[in-house]
């Protein structure tokens, strides 16, 4: 498993790296095919069960094909004409958690403030949500904002995880997704930025969605506080 992860962050490093050096549309289809055919490998290891993967590694390997679908649409506009928009796009990913129902990330192409950002990819988040809430009634959820920052000449990805939190058919989606996602996310983001880290964000990359069935007959109620890692 650790050579298999070492070997993913590598294959990682050298896209980004490659990404830099693209100067013909030519070399552009042929690194995307590249991303492509990684991310698909990396989509196997998230899903097939009997890899018996640790829960970390598959939420390694999740982040992975998250920020690879975010360098992939960065990329594209320097060689496709997007068309004019919110520049956000939902990406689900398959994954063998158990009890996951949803796990998939809004990807960002060209937002560069946070609370525009998850203010445009709250119609995205809602509308999964709201789908799978009605057939479940009730589900446990958890937001992860992600972002490369900088300090200096150092460059790292880093995460805001917000609180797991449980939804129920009649509680507002609207009202959950700013007070549970939105103003724990800048609050989080605003304290580290402002302590004597050194960080600063660079390029908000995506804003990830897990959630898993809920049985409030069985389970506590169990909320973790927000925390950059």
């Amino acid at each position: 498993i650790s050579q298999s992860n070492s070997t993913s962050d590598n294959m990682e490093r050298d896209l980004i790296e490659q990404a830099t050096l693209l100067n013909t549309r030519e070399e552009y289809v042929a690194w995307e095919q590249r991303c492509d055919e990684f991310i698909e490998s990396l989509e196997e290891q998230s899903r097939i069960k009997r890899l018996r993967l640790s829960i970390g590694k598959r939420q390694s390997v999740i982040a992975c094909i998250a920020r690879l679908e975010s360098l992939k649409d960065s990329v594209r506009g320097r060689f496709v004409h997007v068309d004019a928009g919110h520049g956000l796009r939902w990406r689900e990913i398959e994954t063998a958690f158990k009890s996951r129902i949803l796990t998939g990330a809004v990807i960002n192409s060209n937002h560069i403030e946070p609370r525009r950002f998850l203010e445009d990819a709250s119609e995205i988040v809602l509308e999964r949500v709201q789908c799978i809430i009605q057939r479940y009634d009730s589900i446990k959820i958890n937001t992860i904002f992600n972002g490369k920052f900088v300090a200096d000449d150092k460059r790292a990805n880093k995460s805001i995880v917000t609180q797991n939190y449980e939804l129920y058919r009649y509680i507002d989606l609207r009202e959950w997704y700013v007070t549970r996602v939105v103003e724990p996310i800048l609050t989080s983001l605003e304290e580290f930025q402002e302590r004597d880290s050194g960080w600063a964000l660079l390029r908000i990359l995506n804003l990830a969605v897990n959630a898993n069935k809920h049985n409030p007959l069985r389970a506590g109620c169990h909320n973790s506080r927000e925390k950059l890692c």
